[in-house]
Formats: structure tokens, C-alpha cells, sequence
């Protein structure tokens, strides 16, 4: 699934829950401002769910964050919070459950209005923080190995490789988002995040007062007992990764292999090397002009079509033993 077809599910749950808040003992004082309210909680509560499924993988993207947060501000103004992360680390697992049962009771907060006002800010505060982390991930592209992130002034150009987090854990490992795509996510967040905080009597309110403490306080306490069973007391109940219980690794790695053997040149990408200048031709074409781009003046890429099969990490095992002999097919 890509983050597109989840925004489109998650609009169409909200869409629904819109119309069917008159009818759960709410009013629709502003209906732009209830349709938000359902699809921003109704998305707080999935990828909570998401995450409470393996709240310690949670917990290792939070220790990634919380060692490139020491790095980068050690040595600089602001080298006295450098030791604070290393011991966020060390609560990391406690810190990740916090964060997840936070995000889905804050979701829910918001499809039935509990504490408007309060609701509102805690759910910009998040955003904004969620904003600063991922942002910060995507930058870090542009920051060559070896300088620091706040010498702005020997930033270079944006290499993927730079980015020590590559994947912001949003949707823990249900959806690998690129950290160009998870900050402009939060990004697009902000604005119903700053209509709420304008408009947050507007927001509907479902059922009374009563009723709707007692449903955040007893959801509360079921995300914190599904995410210690998730992990204190049995694995979780359900695997998004590779190499989950059932998948035949060997057969798998073969399709992908199969499939990556199998892709097709249609075009060539040319940058000439002392201008800059590209282009973009398709196959035929360069074919009629290849004379035209000698090699001592022009780059040449490959544009070539996708795999059939997705490439996972099953393609990335390589086993081989002291004598460099490769034992892979046998494992």
C-alpha cells in the first residue's frame, strides 16, 4: 500500500464518520472542521495501531533519532543537551509506548471532541514535533559525511546517502516512507493542526461529557495493555516485515532476482560534464544518436522500467563463510 491509497481510505472513514456524527448524539457545527477532525484522528489512530504492533521497533528508530540528535549537537552552542539523549535512549522501549498510546488517544480525542481546546494544542504540539524530527531527517541529506548538521555553511548537495535515519518509522513497517515525503506529510498535517487551533469550538463533540472520558479512559488502558502484549508478554500478532513466519526466503529472493534481471532499458539520462546541461532520450533515440554524446564530454544513466516484484531486503542476503565460499543457497 502506498501513502496515497492510505490518505484515500483514511478520507473516505472520515467522510463517513462526518455524516454519521448527528446520529451519535453530535452536532456538525462547521463541516470542514469536522471532516478533519475525523481524518486527522482517524490517522493518529492507524498509524498508532500500526505502531503499537511492535512498539520496540518503535523503540530502535527512536534510539536512531536520539543518537544523531547527540551528534549533532555536541560541539556546538548547544552541546549541554548532548548527554540528554543517551539517556532518552536508555528509555526508549518506555518512551515509544508513551508516544503511541499518546497518538491513538489523542485520535480519538479528536473523532469525539473530548476537551476541544486542550485537544487541539496537543495535537499541534505533536505535529509540530513529528514535523521537527522528520524534517530534520530529510535534511540531513544535504549535511556531507563528517560536517555537522548546524554548519549550515558547508551543507552541500541533497545525497540520500547522507541521511543516517532513512526511514521515519511513521507507519512502523507497515509503510517505508522517504524522509522527503514523511516531512512534507507532516507539513500538510500542520494546516488542519492551526485550523483546529482557530476554530477548536467548532469542532463536533459525540455523545455527553461523561461518556466520552470513560471511552478515552478505557481505549487508553486497552493500548497500553495491546502494545505490552506486543512485546512483554508474547511477539506481535501481526508481521509486517520480510521475513515473517511463512515466507520461503529462497523462493522469494529468487522472484526478486528473476524480476530485477528482467527490467528493461527504454531511455538514457545524459549530463554533459562541464556545463551540467541533461537530457533525457528514449532508447531508439539514442540509438540514432549516440555519436552525437561522446563519452569524454557526456554522464550517461539509465532510465529503465520498475521490477515486477518489489525488492525487499530478501535480495540483500549474502552469507559466506571465513574462506569467502558462499553459503547462502545452503542456509
Amino acid at each position: 500500500m502506498t501513502l496515497t491509497t492510505l490518505l484515500l481510505y483514511v478520507g473516505i472513514a472520515a467522510v463517513m464518520l462526518t455524516i454519521l456524527v448527528p446520529y451519535l448524539r453530535g452536532k456538525v457545527n462547521n463541516y470542514l472542521v469536522s471532516f478533519l477532525q475525523n481524518f486527522a484522528g482517524s490517522l493518529f489512530l492507524f498509524s498508532g495501531w500500526v505502531k503499537a504492533i511492535d512498539p520496540l521497533g518503535t523503540a530502535y528508530k527512536m534510539e536512531q533519532y536520539f543518537a544523531e540528535f547527540e551528534s549533532a549537537f555536541s560541539g556546538t552552542w548547544f552541546s549541554f543537551l548532548a548527554p540528554l539523549f543517551p539517556r532518552l535512549a536508555e528509555a526508549s522501549v518506555g518512551f515509544a509506548v508513551f508516544m503511541i498510546v499518546f497518538e491513538m488517544a489523542l485520535g480519538l480525542m479528536l473523532i469525539t471532541g473530548l476537551l476541544r481546546k486542550f485537544t487541539a494544542w496537543a495535537f499541534f504540539l505533536l505535529v509540530a514535533f513529528f514535523t521537527v524530527l522528520t524534517g530534520f531527517t530529510y535534511l540531513t541529506g544535504y549535511v556531507p559525511e563528517g560536517v555537522n548538521f548546524f554548519a549550515f555553511g558547508q551543507w552541500g548537495p541533497y545525497v540520500e546517502t547522507n541521511m543516517k535515519v532513512t526511514d521515519c518509522g511513521c507507519f512502523g513497517d507497515f509503510i517505508k516512507l522517504e524522509p522527503k515525503v514523511s516531512f512534507l506529510k507532516d507539513v500538510f498535517l500542520l494546516i488542519p493542526a492551526l485550523i483546529f487551533l482557530s476554530f477548536h469550538r467548532q469542532m463536533h463533540q459525540l455523545f455527553n461529557a461523561g461518556t466520552r472520558w470513560v471511552l478515552t479512559a478505557l481505549a487508553a488502558g486497552g493500548f497500553i495493555v495491546y502494545c505490552l502484549s506486543n512485546y512483554q508478554w508474547d511477539l506481535p500478532h501481526m508481521d509486517f516485515r520480510p521475513f515473517k513466519e511463512g515466507v520461503d526466503i529462497a523462493e522469494q529472493k529468487a522472484l526478486e532476482e528473476e524480476a530485477l534481471a528482467n527490467i528493461e532499458v527504454i531511455g538514457y539520462k545524459l549530463t554533459h560534464k562541464e556545463t551540467g546541461e541533461t537530457l533525457e532520450l528514449s532508447f531508439d533515440d539514442y540509438m540514432a544518436r549516440f555519436k552525437e554524446f561522446p563519452k569524454e564530454n557526456w554522464e550517461f544513466a539509465q532510465i529503465t522500467t520498475e521490477p515486477k516484484i518489489e525488492q525487499t531486503k530478501h535480495s540483500d542476503i549474502s552469507v559466506e563463510n571465513g574462506k569467502g565460499e558462499v553459503l547462502t543457497g545452503e542456509l
